[in-house]
């Protein structure tokens, strides 16, 4: 989720009309039809917090070691927001802000201004948000890894989905999906040490739920939505890493820009699933 110049090299038209809460079955194949198994699914019945039974997601980044509030934005992008929890405690006592919550069997990461009594206790960033990683449970090397999400609109608002190595190195990184302020525009991008990255652009129906998917193998880098192809390149000879997923909501950035008076808050990133397979042959 870093910011480059960048190329646009294909765009596509794609549009969604299933159902807002029917889970869509896991697959069997890659869209270009690859044998595939499902190693790793989060259907948000509830949330599965890190440090709890069954726990999937940590809601910093990094590997839980560092304490506060460090680990709890990406200051090099210039975002506004602070990442929180509803477990966030400080020398006072507790935080009192949860971004996350379950309905209906998807999980709603919720945006806001912070409370103004609360700025000071969080360093004074402007917005609360919330992510999660999957540094702690779940990482792998190759195989496909998909999202499906209803995006938010308004100037301002950073959704995505992205790939981080494992080692907590940097790069690679593979931005699966982000979108900066407009719901119908989707970018897909992988950043590497040995070649310039390359914007893919996709349009979709805004306000609706797509699916946003990755195939990475050795030989080549496929990004999806709605199991169409939106672009493809050749995998950089650094892409050799195990790599874990994170979803979030970023406010505010180099790229994004600062929300304006029409964004609207609450914003909100629903998400209905989050999945990873390895191929099977």
């Amino acid at each position: 989720m870093r910011v480059v110049t960048l190329i646009l090299v294909s765009a596509a038209i794609l549009f969604a009309f299933s159902p807002a809460f029917a889970k869509e079955p896991a697959l069997r194949t890659t869209p270009d039809g690859r044998p595939l198994r499902l190693v790793f699914d989060d259907d948000f019945s509830s949330f599965r917090l890190w440090g709890q039974e069954y726990g999937l997601w940590r809601t910093t980044y990094g590997d839980g070691t560092q304490l506060g509030l460090d680990r709890r934005n990406l200051p090099s992008n210039g975002e506004l927001e602070i990442y929180v929890d509803g477990n966030l405690t400080d020398a006072q006592g507790h935080i009192g802000l949860n971004p996350f919550h379950i309905r209906n069997g998807q999980l709603d990461i919720l945006a806001a201004p912070t409370p103004v009594a609360l700025r000071s206790r969080l360093n004074d960033y402007p917005y609360v948000s919330g992510m999660i990683s999957s540094q702690p449970s779940f990482s792998q090397l190759y195989g496909y890894f998909e999202m499906r999400a209803r995006l938010p609109d308004g100037r301002g608002l950073w959704p995505a989905f992205w790939l981080l190595p494992k080692d907590l190195s940097w790069p690679p990184e593979i931005d699966v999906m982000e979108s900066v302020g407009d719901s119908s525009r989707v970018y897909s991008t992988a950043h590497s040490n040995l070649k310039p990255a390359v914007e893919i652009e996709a349009h979709v129906t805004p306000n609706q739920f797509h699916t946003y998917a990755v195939s990475w193998d050795a030989e080549r880098l496929i990004f999806y939505v709605d199991n169409r192809k939106t672009g493809e390149q050749t995998t950089p000879a650094d892409f050799t890493k195990p790599m874990y997923m994170i979803a979030n909501l970023a406010i505010g950035g180099n790229w994004a820009g600062a929300p304006e008076g029409a964004t609207a808050f609450p914003a909100k990133l629903t998400i209905d699933y989050i999945r990873a397979y390895k191929f099977s042959r």
